[in-house]
């Protein structure tokens, strides 16, 4: 009885399987990829005497090799106990002729489960995006308090006024430290913009609320919603700041290379008020 058994599985690859299928690979930043698990060995062979195992195929679709989604096949055999590029599908009137053989378990259910490994593997890049998405809208949602604070702080002058200031704050920040040169030549253009009195707590105040590396869109709202004109004037005043201490480190030449171009300034324009504003009289 069991040898007719063995004959009658051995004719399931034979009949049933039909073709032997390759499992899709892809690589790059983005694909998808077919993978198998082992769900049991068994004692069928395919024509070339391998011993076949049942398997769960699934499909993992990544970005930069990591997968973000992952859905299931089915039931397919594979060969070394389904570590193999080819498989045999297997349609549910064949598994349930295995089941009957006796050679798959007969409470297989007719759909397999993924496991916890594959829904790890499978999806923990979607999660990893997830997170980056929060810690970013984190972020972004802190940018937008601090500046709610600066300008809050910097009081009620004209826009243009108050992005001079916000720009001269993070000038002064640049290098990472604010001394009393910078702190006297801000607190004197303030008072021309605005003519408010800012001592050295509040321009300090202003000071710890700046961004210590502004994005590029930081850059640019520096400048939005304003004329040509009014946003040489932020140029000049962001210039007077960071060449309050009389040295133009990297730092701050990087910044102001950065606000040129979020104000849309030439560079050549940039160097002629430098240029100018070095020449005159202390």
């Amino acid at each position: 009885m069991r040898f007719l058994s063995l004959c009658a599985a051995a004719l399931i690859i034979t009949l049933f399987f039909g073709q032997e299928a390759q499992a899709g690979r892809a690589g790059g930043v983005w694909g998808t990829s077919e993978q198998m698990t082992l769900i049991t060995p068994t004692d069928i062979e395919d024509n070339t005497g391998q011993k076949l195992s049942l398997c769960h195929l699934t499909k993992k679709t990544h970005i930069m090799f990591a997968g973000v989604w992952r859905s299931s096949i089915g039931y397919v055999m594979a060969p070394n106990e389904c570590d193999s590029d080819s498989y045999y599908n297997m349609p549910a009137d064949r598994l349930e002729l295995g089941k009957a053989l006796g050679d798959f378990p007969s409470d297989l259910p007719a759909q397999p489960k993924m496991s916890r490994a594959d829904m790890v593997s499978g999806f923990w890049g979607l999660g990893a995006i997830a997170v980056l998405l929060i810690l970013a809208g984190a972020k972004k949602a802190g940018q937008s308090k601090r500046t709610k604070e600066r300008y809050a702080e910097m009081g009620t002058a004209n826009p243009a006024a108050l992005q001079a200031m916000d720009a001269m704050c993070h000038a002064a920040k640049a290098d990472g430290s604010l001394d009393a040169a910078e702190i006297k030549m801000m607190a004197n253009i303030a008072k021309q913009m605005t003519g408010e009195t800012f001592d050295e707590s509040r321009i300090r105040r202003i000071y710890n609320m700046a961004e210590a590396k502004p994005t590029d869109a930081q850059f640019a709202a520096f400048g939005r919603g304003l004329t040509a004109d009014q946003k040489r004037m932020i140029m000049q005043a962001t210039l007077m700041i960071v060449g309050a201490d009389g040295d133009l480190d990297k730092a701050e030449t990087v910044f102001i290379q950065k606000l040129a171009k979020g104000l849309s300034i030439s560079v050549d324009e940039v160097k002629a008020m430098f240029q100018n504003m070095a020449a005159q009289p202390a």
